[in-house]
């Protein structure tokens, strides 16, 4: 196929090299530009430029150099379709809706960048590919001016990815994906993760400029941290400090295991799926004052025995602190590390249960005398919980005194754009 396809690309007509644009910085995005230009309505090839496809180069966080949307994805599915605004305002809806992009498989090929009239930057949708029915052509698209307005919006097609399955509806409906055998393991890992963008309204007075798509990863982050204020018995003296917070691990049945001795690795009871199926559903419906306000809906359908009771989320290292004791405000919580990340990363679910950890509190009292607080339970209530993609989730408990002893208690949740660890991306993509 691959051998076949560029042949028909080189067929094709080159023409001038369209400006390059620079990359928005941070790793998480990965941008899509469809450079495009109306003509007259009578739709010709040789009256129309094409829609054609480049990407951005995106920085990452661990090195210097730059990485590019095909070191995770080497082909992906572009769907379009253009139509007609009825109504106006709150009113608007998206009419008349005709197919342009049905299932369009776009590749990466290396040097190819401006061989023919529809590759700007090594990524092409002209040629044969293998389709369902055999061997099939796809030909130039252009836009349409007959039409108000255009919409794109595309997933991963998983040829590095994810080697997923997938089915699909039909278009021009409301589109309904749902691509199986998606796993815990695989979002781990950014070049299996799947990919998605969110619809992209173009309206008419926006033809012939870029459109550009924001893909996303299908997962979640997750980050725990701990600090302390426990009342001290003199005024500004600090008298006690906890050295130590030793977690339980959770049993299979769901239950806290207090027969074997806990560790600093933090386990969570809660409701996590493991393995499960996912259905995006693109409305593509309405148009709502100018401004694009379809959405794409997530969901997280997980398979028989595809969810676990727990989940662990690294090592809360309090022994590795600078002082050997753990953080005295907020804005310094001391966060768990999971292979080298303040983040776990899991699949989207609303988790209904909301999360449960059990520890073991060590306080030390000046340098002398210590304490242990045993099985001290905290939660973080459901309504906390309910993950979805591109998000970034902090939770944050504080450890303080009851009459009782040392207790543990959930005292911020942090829910926002993707972040690096320590520091929030600032573009708007929020990943």
């Amino acid at each position: 196929m691959r051998k076949e396809t560029r042949y028909n690309m080189k067929r094709l007509l080159s023409f001038n090299t369209i400006k390059k644009y620079s990359p928005l910085g941070g790793w998480g995005a990965l941008f899509l530009v469809l450079f495009s230009c109306t003509s007259d309505d009578d739709n010709t090839p040789d009256r129309h430029l094409p829609i054609t496809f480049s990407c951005y180069d995106v920085g990452e966080i661990t090195r210097a150099s730059e990485v590019s949307l095909s070191e995770y994805i080497t082909d992906f599915k572009v769907y379009g379709i253009n139509g007609d605004i009825s109504g106006s305002g709150n009113e608007a809806t998206f009419v008349k809706k005709n197919t342009v992009f049905p299932n369009y498989q776009v590749w990466h090929t290396e040097n190819m960048a401006n061989t023919t009239s529809t590759n700007t930057s090594n990524w092409e949708y002209v040629g044969t590919v293998e389709g369902a029915m055999g061997n099939e052509e796809q030909t130039i698209k252009y836009w349409d001016e007959k039409h108000d307005g255009h919409y794109f919006w595309a997933i991963g097609d998983f040829s590095q990815s994810g080697s997923y399955t997938y089915a699909e509806g039909t278009l021009p409906n409301p589109h309904v994906i749902e691509i199986e055998d998606l796993t815990q393991e695989k979002v781990q890992n950014d070049g299996q993760c799947l990919y998605f963008t969110k619809p992209k309204y173009v309206p008419k007075s926006e033809y012939g400029q870029p459109v550009k798509l924001t893909f996303m990863r299908y997962c979640s982050r997750i980050r725990i941290g701990f600090y302390e204020d426990i009342a001290q018995h003199n005024e500004g003296d600090k008298m006690y400090s906890v050295v130590a917070v030793n977690f339980y691990r959770v049993k299979p049945d769901g239950t806290f295991n207090t027969n074997e001795v806990p560790t600093t690795n933090v386990s969570l009871k809660g409701d996590f799926v493991n393995s499960g199926k996912v259905r995006l559903t693109y409305t593509n419906a309405s148009f709502k004052g100018g401004d694009n306000v379809d959405d794409v809906t997530t969901e997280t359908v997980p398979v028989e025995n595809g969810k676990s009771k727990s989940l662990n989320f690294g090592v809360l290292n309090i022994a590795g602190t600078k002082s050997g004791t753990l953080p005295t405000s907020s804005s310094q919580a001391l966060f768990t590390t999971n292979n080298g990340s303040q983040y776990t990363k899991v699949m989207p679910y609303n988790n209904q249960e909301g999360l449960t950890l059990q520890c073991d509190i060590l306080v030390r009292y000046l340098n002398d005398f210590q304490f242990t607080q045993q099985n001290v339970m905290a939660s973080i209530p459901a309504h906390y919980t309910n993950w979805l993609p591109n998000q970034s989730y902090t939770y944050i408990f504080k450890i303080v005194t009851t009459p009782d002893g040392a207790a543990i208690i959930l005292s911020n949740v942090e829910v926002e754009g993707w972040k690096s660890d320590g520091e929030i991306e600032e573009e708007w993509h929020n990943w």
